[in-house]
């Protein structure tokens, strides 16, 4: 079995020589190809590397080049921005500086210009028309509306007024122009105000002035409001008064303006409605005066006024304060006819008659204001209450005879004052109604 093993060995070492040197020579070939090809692989790498690094450089020296210019433009760019900005702001703060120079010497022109416009307007608001030739003539024109109301507690009346000034300046002519509306505070005008006014009187037409070509200034302006007025009532309610509406130029005195009323038809300086609010007023005449204001002797200021006078309607009066005083003082009479065994009745109608006066004289107080001094109807309403005084002092004396026996001395008495108190009664009403 070894030998078999060692014979098969043999022959397989033999067979395995044989083929070795058989395949040697082909072994050998393909050696020579693959190292060839090694080879050949070598020098395709060099080659292809050496070519990379060439293409390298290339792109290198390119990128840079193209770089280089890139940085050259850019740089070339961003210093032609520098440039044109600060071109830019130069040419800017240039600007800056000279529209502020433009606008300053523009401001100072308006400024000096407005300062000339003001003062001209100054001196053509503050300085009369051709005051250096005398006196400024102002004509002045008055309509009253209507009297609301005459207050004689609170010593005022309430008068709705329109106003027409007209006066020539001929710095405002114009006369290739129309007719202008300026405003009152722009041009030279008297200043007028009420000097009697009470409170705040408003202006119902706007200040402003109508210029024609000529230089012809029209002025007109409505006045509803309360002016004081001093009443004297000793004649009251048979008295009657003048209503004064005074107008006066502030700030000038009479020697530097003169106020002339004009004429229009039949009106001369002014006029009242035919039919005004007064109930109790019969207007008797008017009258438009060149009157100036002068409330102490060393101001005499220049100025006009429209004058009224006005009776008062005794009717209403009559009606309502004297015929109760009659019925009251003919009510104590009757005491009178009362038998005088009754002396309580007779008593007490002419008490309650006193009384009833007093009360009516307080009604009495709260239409006139507290006088220093008597009206006419006061004089009539103590001359009533002395009247029915005498009457409850008759009645009282007449009861004391009476109730002492002396009954025909007390009925001569009653029989006189009959007669006596009528006839003293009518004589105080004559005299109120006409003296």
């Amino acid at each position: 079995m070894s030998e078999l093993m060692a014979a098969y060995s043999l022959v397989f070492r033999t067979g395995v020589l044989g083929f070795i040197l058989m395949a040697w020579p082909c072994l050998l070939e393909m050696s020579a190809v693959f190292a060839q090809g090694s080879a050949d692989s070598v020098i395709e790498k060099a080659t292809t590397q050496a070519e990379g690094k060439a293409v390298e450089k290339v792109t290198e020296k390119t990128m840079e080049k193209v770089a280089e210019k890139a940085a050259e433009k850019a740089v070339e760019k961003a210093t032609e921005k520098s440039v044109e900005k600060v071109v830019e702001k130069a040419a800017q703060k240039a600007m800056e500086k000279a529209v502020q120079k433009a606008t300053e010497k523009t401001l100072q022109k308006a400024a000096a210009k407005a300062a000339q416009e003001e003062t001209a307007q100054a001196e053509l608001t503050a300085k009369r028309p051709e005051e250096f030739k005398g006196p400024t003539t102002v004509h002045f024109m008055v309509f009253v509306v209507d009297i609301d109301d005459i207050d004689d507690a609170a010593q005022n009346f309430t008068a709705n007024v329109y106003l027409r000034l007209r006066w020539k300046d001929a710095r405002l002519a114009n006369p290739e122009g129309a007719i202008r509306q300026i405003p009152l505070s722009e041009v030279w005008n008297p200043r007028l105000l009420l000097a009697n006014q009470q409170g705040l009187i408003p202006h119902s037409l706007p200040e402003i002035v109508q210029v024609h070509p000529d230089g012809t200034v029209m002025y007109h302006q409505r006045y509803t409001g309360k002016l004081s007025q001093r009443l004297m009532l000793a004649d009251f309610p048979r008295d009657s008064h003048t209503f004064t509406i005074q107008f006066v130029a502030a700030g000038y005195q009479a020697d530097e303006l003169t106020f002339k009323p004009e004429s229009m038809r039949n009106i001369r300086g002014g006029s009242m409605a035919h039919t005004l609010s007064l109930a109790d007023w019969k207007i008797l005449s008017f009258e438009a005066v060149v009157a100036p204001y002068s409330p102490i002797e060393e101001i005499r200021t220049a100025g006009f006024a429209f004058q009224f006078q006005a009776k008062r309607y005794v009717t209403y009066y009559l009606w309502q304060v004297v015929l109760p005083l009659a019925v009251v003082v003919i009510m104590s009479w009757a005491a009178f006819w009362i038998g005088q065994e009754h002396i309580g009745v007779r008593i007490a109608v002419a008490t309650s008659s006193i009384l009833t006066l007093i009360a009516h004289r307080f009604v009495l107080a709260s239409l006139l204001p507290r006088l220093p001094y008597m009206t006419h109807l006061d004089y009539f309403t103590v001359g009533s209450t002395l009247l029915v005084l005498l009457a409850l002092i008759t009645v009282i004396t007449t009861g004391f005879l009476a109730a002492h026996g002396h009954n025909r001395q007390a009925r001569s008495i009653d029989l006189l004052a009959r007669g006596t108190f009528p006839g003293a009664f009518l004589l105080l009403l004559l005299w109120f109604m006409v003296g």
